[in-house]
């Protein structure tokens, strides 16, 4: 009978660790917490309950989604980085947490590339830019060509300044070249936009989809173009903007991340479980209903594309997010 001396004796030989052996296959063993960067009902959060709904069936284990919206982003993902970090304590990390908020603020106390370890991909939007029912126009050239006979009548609304459809929208007066005035809302962003529309204040806006479901259905705004690679299954008409004007892409996007010092192999198990559930038709059926795209990535992958969205955004940040 082997010794608990050299029982150990044999673990530090192959290279593995007592943690490695105990927390495999039997993880999680307890409940597990996924922090959302954003208020409960928002597009991402519902779309984290969609997956967590799923993993907790998977796991035998509860799910929890726990909102700590504010500061960009950075409040969730200090109370992610600042929890149990065997795995359980996860952050639904959005784009703007990699892409706009290390730009806008070089003294945050984290870093988003070497704290965080991506684990999948989980959901793809296209900012859609929309005008004003009020306005008879039905596409994007015939917005841009409005611009231009009218020069600095136009107003888009949008999220805060450094947002990613503030910035979206700055992308698409450059590229255009038309003559609108770019209005950020600090407080109320699209809603408050939504509602100066409504009042002939502001003529477009740009958000994702499900953030202007409700006024598309009472007719007032007409989506124009979404600024995705394809076409939105859900909106297989909505023209997609950058096949009319190249290079006016902005995508949101959500992945599932841990906090670097989670072990590997409990990174591994993630990832296959994340994998396994986004499998689920019935999940991928409901995730294309709140908007998303389905199109799972992960590991290297997922860093690499982390990496190529922050090689897009971060000059475009620095170049718009003050003005």
């Amino acid at each position: 009978m082997l010794t608990k001396r050299a029982l150990l004796s044999g673990i530090a030989a192959t290279g593995l660790s007592m943690s490695a052996i105990t927390a495999g296959p039997s993880f999680p063993t307890r409940p597990v917490k996924i922090v959302v960067p954003l208020p409960a009902g928002s597009a991402p959060d519902i779309r984290q309950r969609l997956i967590a709904q799923q993993l907790t069936q998977l796991w035998g284990q509860q799910v929890i989604v726990e909102n700590r919206p504010g500061a960009g982003g950075s409040i969730g993902t200090q109370a992610a980085l600042a929890g149990d970090s065997n795995g359980y304590t996860l952050l639904a990390a959005l784009a703007s947490i990699y892409t706009i908020l290390p730009v806008q603020n070089e003294k945050l106390p984290f870093n988003v590339n070497s704290d965080l370890v991506p684990i999948g991909l989980t959901s793809l939007e296209g900012m859609v830019l929309a005008s004003s029912s009020k306005l008879g126009v039905h596409s994007l050239p015939e917005l841009v060509a409005l611009a231009k006979k009218n020069p600095d009548q136009l107003v888009i609304g949008t999220n805060p300044v450094g947002s990613l459809p503030h910035l979206a929208a700055k992308l698409f007066v450059d590229l255009t070249e038309a003559p609108m005035t770019v209005a950020p809302y600090s407080t109320g962003g699209t809603n408050e936009a939504i509602r100066d529309i409504m009042g002939g204040r502001v003529h477009a806006v740009i958000e994702s989809l499900p953030g202007l479901k409700g006024s598309l259905d009472a007719g007032t705004i007409n989506a124009l173009a979404i600024m995705s690679h394809e076409p939105l299954p859900t909106f297989p008409n909505l023209p997609v903007a950058s096949r009319l004007v190249p290079g006016l892409t902005a995508i949101g996007w959500q992945a599932l991340a841990a906090p670097r010092k989670t072990p590997p192999e409990i990174i591994r198990k993630l990832t296959d479980d994340l994998r396994n559930v986004l499998q689920n038709p019935e999940l991928q059926k409901r995730l294309l209903e709140t908007g998303s795209e389905f199109q799972p990535i992960f590991g290297a992958e997922l860093t690499r594309f982390i990496q190529d969205e922050q090689r897009q955004w971060w000059p475009l940040v620095k170049r718009y997010a003050a003005k």
